[in-house]
């Protein structure tokens, strides 16, 4: 149980979905999955089929990139503009609780979360067949064998995702033409890796109130696969309570967020979950470690049509959401949390 009698996010076995079992076992997942994931949206997974082994030379990867000079990485400089959604970005340029003070009708709220600026930097990829989302890659001989890793490890997480995907789909007792139409939606190609870096911070920046890793914000695609060090900072908000709850680092668990995209083809059953990423050990105004996460997008097709399914729609009584692109609704958001880069 974590502090303020918030407890943990939940954690689900979804291996029968990763490696062939039977239906019965994956119809236990799935009825597991919706349980525990329609609470706030937000769950563990085990049995996700990423390997330790595979983990760790991803983490490595991410490190040896961001210990590269900042005049290095910006050899593969993310545009200002939102596409591509590819390449780096250095340390303030995203605000990710802006979309969360967009979103939200309390004032004092949203006073709040327009302020609160993310300490991070990161590295966009997705599918080199994307010709609208293409990768900006650094030059291979500053960062050698950089992009054939990370190809290779894009499709990997791909697999992962599809069986998520499909336990999704099983969870909500969906019509074939239904399962078969989402599936549609999400080829793979354009979806995002993205590597993160949270540097150390100063204990004499620990004084600005408005400092955080990351913010709290929900994220605009389908689902999330979020793989973090054992540095914690990752939590999600319990519903219930209103308070945050953590997602503690754990051997083999894999923490799963839905998306305001699956929100709505779920018509709401399953709710986008708000997260953010704190300072561990802010109170005592020491000096933060570094801390590194590599979360896993899975992004349904740029023009294709986000609607509550028929079948869930029968069974809320109403059509909670309009049917919208993602194309359309991500425009928005990204515009809501990009600012300029930062020239460190």
């Amino acid at each position: 149980m974590a502090p303020n009698g918030v407890y943990g996010v939940p954690v689900v076995d979804l291996s029968p979905f990763t490696s062939g079992g039977d239906f019965e076992s994956r119809r236990r997942a799935a009825i597991d999955l919706a349980e525990k994931g329609q609470i706030n949206g937000c769950v563990g997974i085990t049995g996700h089929g990423v390997t330790s082994e595979r983990l760790k030379e991803a983490f490595a990867v991410t490190k040896k990139l961001f210990d590269l000079p900042y005049e290095e990485k910006m050899k593969a400089p993310h545009p200002d503009s939102t596409t591509p959604h590819r390449g780096y970005s250095g340390t303030g340029r995203e605000k990710g609780a802006a979309k969360t003070a967009l979103e939200t009708t309390d004032e004092a709220q949203k006073d709040a979360y327009s302020k609160t600026t993310d300490y991070k930097e990161s590295y966009e990829i997705g599918s080199e067949e994307n010709s609208v989302q293409y990768n900006i890659w650094l030059p291979e001989e500053v960062f050698p064998g950089f992009r054939h890793f990370t190809t290779q490890f894009f499709w990997e997480l791909n697999k992962t995702a599809n069986a998520i995907l499909e336990a999704l789909i099983m969870s909500l007792d969906l019509t074939e033409e239904e399962a078969h139409s989402i599936r549609a939606l999400h080829t793979g190609h354009d979806n995002q890796l993205r590597l993160l870096h949270y540097p150390p911070i100063a204990s004499e920046m620990l004084k600005d109130k408005d400092m955080s890793r990351l913010g709290a914000h929900t994220d605009w695609s389908t689902f999330t696969l979020l793989f973090q060090d054992t540095h914690g900072g990752l939590e999600f908000i319990d519903r219930k309570t209103g308070e945050f709850m953590p997602a503690t680092p754990k051997e083999e668990v894999v923490y799963m967020n839905i998306g305001d995209m699956f929100q709505r083809i779920s018509n709401g059953f399953y709710p986008s979950a708000l997260h953010r990423v704190t300072i561990t050990g802010k109170a005592s105004n020491k000096a933060t470690a570094a801390r590194y996460s590599i979360p896993y997008f899975v992004v349904p097709l740029a023009d294709g049509v986000i609607e509550p399914q028929p079948s869930l729609v029968a069974a809320h009584g109403k059509q909670v959401y309009e049917p919208v692109t993602f194309n359309t609704y991500s425009d928005l958001m990204f515009q809501a949390v990009n600012v300029h880069d930062s020239k460190e």
